[in-house]
């Protein structure tokens, strides 16, 4: 077989070539320390490294959450301790009030301070974080949850949000809620002295009930209660327990005071012959209308067996909110457990798999440069054969 001159020269270069190739493949491994530069490199490993990548991006994520989610829980634990701080305090403000040497002016002093722990209050509960969010608004938290109202002569604060719970991924299998629904912590008290307010569905007049609290506690007996519209301006209270009216012909003014049983309300509007509003028993009462009816029972002048018997319900009505708050700050604090839980996890996680990487994906310098040398030696053998096999010629000899 015969080899020309020119096939000899050009295998050389080819050979030199794919060398030279393997010598800057390695070069640029140890330079960069990256062993897959391209995934033709090592398809198997590239295919691995791409998801291995996939899942620490991931990992990286669910710490960016669990942070996100230990500041939102952390902001809503001090609000929750701020809050308990007001309560403290009105508890404290009740226990003064109920002492004998107080007057009827230094109640009144201390009713004024008790309006502006009410006023406090209702400033935590619409406490916003950094992005402006309502922290106790459930989904609604656009808007203030909790808002200062008046209805007939009743002041009162209604809540505009839901209880609703966001959530938000930690790991791969687990979401953990990052919200304490408003509703429950200031709207849903435990309290013997908690009322509901039912219009009729027939009614037709133009007639809204405010809120009902109880302002003598010594004279309420629970129970269904019926204001009835007997004719425009005139009403009854009927007591469904007993089948009888407790209150007859009495005159309505819009937006004055109906006083019963220990029990006073207020309707707004203009309420029509055999329109009917329903007062019963409930049993859950909001905080704020808790400290209201303590400023109210202060200012009032009631009795002092009455005023005795309100604050001892204010007392056990306060104790009931405190629990509240409390049960909540330890569902934060097992939350927050968690978070740190699964924080060290995915560390660990991330660890695990960056080590993973680096073996799949990273340069082994101690091998790499090993390998350069042997590559660099043979190209250099090669080269040597090369010019010692082009050197060599049939003229040479005819020297």
């Amino acid at each position: 077989m015969r080899i020309s001159t020119r096939q000899i020269y050009t295998q050389g270069v080819e050979a030199f070539q794919q060398q030279q190739q393997k010598l800057a493949r390695l070069q640029q491994q140890i330079s960069t320390g990256v062993r897959l530069s391209k995934p033709s490199d090592d398809p198997a490993a590239a295919s691995k490294v791409l998801e291995l990548e996939q899942s620490v991006s991931a990992n990286l994520q669910y710490q960016a959450n669990i942070n996100l989610a230990e500041r939102r829980l952390s902001q809503q634990d001090t609000v929750l301790a701020s809050y308990a701080n007001v309560l403290n305090r009105v508890r404290e403000l009740a226990l003064q009030a109920n002492n004998a040497p107080v007057d009827a002016v230094a109640r009144r002093a201390i009713a004024a301070e008790i309006d502006e722990r009410l006023n406090e209050l209702v400033s935590l509960a619409n406490t916003t974080d950094a992005n402006g969010d309502f922290l106790f608004a459930g989904y609604q938290n656009g808007s203030a949850p909790f808002t200062p109202a008046t209805t007939g002569s009743r002041d009162h604060v209604t809540f505009n949000g839901d209880g609703g719970v966001r959530a938000i991924q930690i790991n791969e299998n687990r979401q953990i809620d990052t919200d304490i629904p408003g509703l429950q912590i200031f709207m849903e008290i435990s309290s013997a002295l908690a009322l509901r307010e039912i219009p009729a569905a027939g009614n037709v007049g133009s007639g809204v009930i405010a809120p009902a609290s109880v302002v003598d506690a010594t004279s309420y007996v629970p129970g269904d209660y019926e204001i009835r519209f007997t004719a425009p301006g005139v009403y009854d209270v009927f007591d469904v327990t007993l089948g009888a009216n407790i209150v007859s012909g009495a005159g309505y003014t819009d937006s004055q005071d109906i006083d019963f049983q220990g029990v006073r309300t207020s309707i707004t509007g203009t309420p029509a012959a055999g329109d009917v509003f329903t007062i019963s028993a409930g049993q859950y009462q909001d905080v704020f209308s808790i400290v209201a009816s303590l400023s109210e029972n202060l200012k009032s002048g009631p009795t002092d067996a009455a005023r005795a018997a309100n604050i001892a319900q204010t007392l056990s009505g306060l104790d009931n909110a405190l629990e509240t708050s409390l049960d909540a700050r330890t569902i934060i604090g097992g939350r927050l457990n968690a978070l740190d839980s699964a924080r060290d996890e995915n560390d660990a996680q991330i660890l695990v798999t960056r080590s993973t990487l680096s073996t799949l994906r990273d340069t082994d310098l101690a091998e790499a440069i090993s390998q350069l040398t042997l590559e660099q030696t043979t190209l250099d053998a090669a080269q040597a054969v090369f010019a010692r096999i082009t050197s060599s010629s049939l003229f040479n000899f005819l020297k």
